[in-house]
């Protein structure tokens, strides 16, 4: 972008609502997430000034509505530059052979994986061979988040079972060659945990906001042939398919889970649907990933490698 505004990053956030922050600027990372209401922290502070506000997710009529005083503006550029277009040059993954059910890499304590990593580990799908969690979180503190996610006092002693680890699990880091923010050199640490699962299972980043925010995470499955689904935010499915242009995988899941607004509620679910399929031999998950989906696999493959998903993106800027 030609005369480019000043970038504000996560750590520039406290300038909102201060008479320093620029009229025009680009927003960068999770805006702090958006609410039910879809209002946001940072937004409900320009309430008495005019700004354009350049931003990297696609922001719809839900969000917009509530700021008509503020300007947004798309931006597929930033988007692509800031995350996807790191696999670009990566085109040969490993041969898929699956040796495991779920893999799934949890990087900084947030909420959201603080409770897909403890959820895996419940259910008995957390194998720290193709999972990571990279933070020590006492399980007391973390069944503790339950009470903060709209949940009633009986439901969240319910949902409480589902997410109830040991103490050697919750207080251990498992790791293996995180590559913080070097997605091009991380996808190399990942690529056999990748193709030797099933599914991956994408811990997008505050998957507690309630707004669709996508980042690279999705395509380190996409690149190398493989299936995702992602804790994320509610209709981040839906998103991804209509911004971006990716199928999802329709003939092997159900996506209802998707469209649960309670955050709790839409990883139980995602997790009960998934589990099913924990039953089947990997010979009959291979089947199942050749013979029902490896169109749309391949129709993603290509639609990221061509760029045909930059063409998508821009007809909403």
């Amino acid at each position: 972008m030609q005369n480019e505004p000043v970038l504000i990053r996560p750590y520039d956030y406290h300038l909102f609502g201060k008479p320093d922050l620029p009229n025009i600027f680009a927003l960068q990372d999770h805006h702090t997430g958006y609410g039910k209401d879809f209002k946001n922290s940072l937004f409900e502070k320009l309430q008495s000034r005019q700004h354009i506000i350049i931003t990297h997710n696609v922001l719809d009529e839900k969000i917009k509505k509530n700021y008509p005083h503020l300007q947004f503006k798309f931006s597929a550029e930033m988007q692509n530059s800031l995350n996807l277009c790191h696999f670009e040059k990566y085109t040969k993954h490993p041969r898929i052979d699956y040796k495991n059910f779920i893999c799934s890499f949890n990087g900084t304590e947030h909420v959201s994986r603080q409770l897909l990593s403890a959820i895996l580990e419940n259910q008995g799908h957390f194998n720290p061979n193709y999972s990571s969690k990279n933070f020590s979180k006492n399980n007391e503190e973390v069944l503790g988040h339950l009470n903060t996610l709209d949940l009633t006092e009986d439901e969240a002693e319910l949902y409480s079972k589902f997410f109830k680890t040991t103490d050697k699990f919750s207080n251990n880091v498992y790791s293996f060659g995180h590559v913080q923010y070097q997605h091009d050199k991380n996808i190399y640490n990942l690529q056999e945990k990748l193709t030797e699962s099933f599914v991956h299972i994408v811990s997008e980043t505050m998957a507690t906001s309630y707004y669709p925010f996508v980042t690279e995470k999705f395509l380190y499955s996409i690149v190398t042939r493989g299936l995702f689904l992602a804790y994320a935010q509610p209709g981040w499915h839906k998103h991804v398919e209509t911004y971006y242009g990716f199928k999802p995988y329709t003939k092997i899941f159900d996506y209802s889970f998707d469209s649960i607004i309670n955050t709790i509620k839409r990883l139980v679910m995602l997790m009960e649907m998934i589990s099913k399929f924990s039953t089947l031999s990997l010979d009959d998950l291979r089947d199942l990933c050749v013979v029902l989906e490896k169109d749309t696999i391949e129709y993603n493959y290509h639609h990221y490698f061509s760029g045909d998903y930059l063409k998508v993106m821009a007809q909403y800027e």
